[in-house]
């Protein structure tokens, strides 16, 4: 199983219907600003300090509508939000890795990564403000590599890559059961939606058996190696999932304490991901 290739499915086909505006939420005007910054410093800013007023997001918006990808919209002067989320992902992963890293699936993939890293980083980075804290973020070698923001140096990173990435798919399945509606019926749906998107049969199978295992939140917390990662796990789960009832919010509660999550943190991230119901 590739794990990019099957965090890209998931990020492209949406496990929510709201997965698609919230991507597109963080990185553009109507979010914080800090995760366009980040991703603007780490492509040697090219969307820099305009990141936060629609800079970022108007570059990739164009390059999506260029390359004619995304949900079958077109890009125009509103930027990356008429290029979907798949075109932005895909974008992202060719502004940062250089046309991306093979098939459709992994440049998804490697995008999402990205965006749940750059989230991860500028929450830290916001946390640190707000205690008076001068210390800037440090995107260091290991912090860049989990995050997706930078390509693996070596067999060992790529494996430390894509073990944060088989992580995150793990744990927006795990939140998509939070609501106890997960049937047949529904495991069907979603594995058919991830097929037209491209995912190989084994990738077909082990979702399946994921989506038919019984919640494992604390498996999920047991493997994640550092808050940077959590950050990312968190902000995962806020895009598999509407947050629409008592028991997603719940989950929600449960899962941040687990990780160790303070409030300000989870405040960060459902705000840069526009999601609404905090309590």
């Amino acid at each position: 199983m590739n794990a990019m290739d099957l965090l890209g499915a998931l990020m492209k086909s949406g496990m929510s219907r709201s997965g698609e505006h919230r991507i597109e939420h963080s990185m553009g005007s109507g979010g914080t600003g800090g995760v366009g910054d980040i991703l603007g410093q780490i492509l040697g800013g090219a969307g820099g300090s305009a990141a936060g007023s629609g800079g970022l997001m108007d570059m990739l918006g164009k390059m999506a509508g260029s390359l004619g990808q995304g949900s079958g919209r077109t890009a125009d002067s509103g930027g990356m939000g008429n290029a979907g989320s798949g075109g932005l992902l895909e974008s992202l992963a060719g502004a940062m890795f250089g046309g991306g890293r093979g098939s459709s699936g992994s440049r998804a993939g490697a995008g999402g990564m990205a965006v749940l890293g750059g989230l991860a980083l500028a929450a830290l980075r916001n946390m640190g403000g707000a205690r008076g804290s001068t210390e800037a973020v440090d995107l260091d070698d290991r912090a860049t590599l989990i995050a997706g923001l930078r390509e693996p140096a070596n067999p060992a990173e790529e494996q430390q890559l894509l073990d944060v990435a088989s992580l995150i798919v793990k744990a927006m399945i795990n939140a998509a059961k939070a609501d106890g509606r997960i049937d047949e019926t529904e495991t069907d749906r979603i594995v058919g939606r991830l097929r037209e998107g491209g995912i190989s049969a084994e990738e077909q199978r082990f979702v399946t058996e994921e989506m038919r295992k019984p919640m494992d939140m604390d498996g999920i917390v047991r493997a994640v190696p550092n808050r940077q990662a959590a950050m990312q796990v968190y902000a995962a789960s806020l895009l598999a999932i509407e947050v629409d009832t008592d028991k997603e919010r719940r989950y929600l509660q449960d899962l941040a304490a687990a990780l160790g999550l303070d409030s300000q943190a989870v405040a960060y991230l459902h705000s840069a991901l526009d999601v609404t119901t905090l309590h």
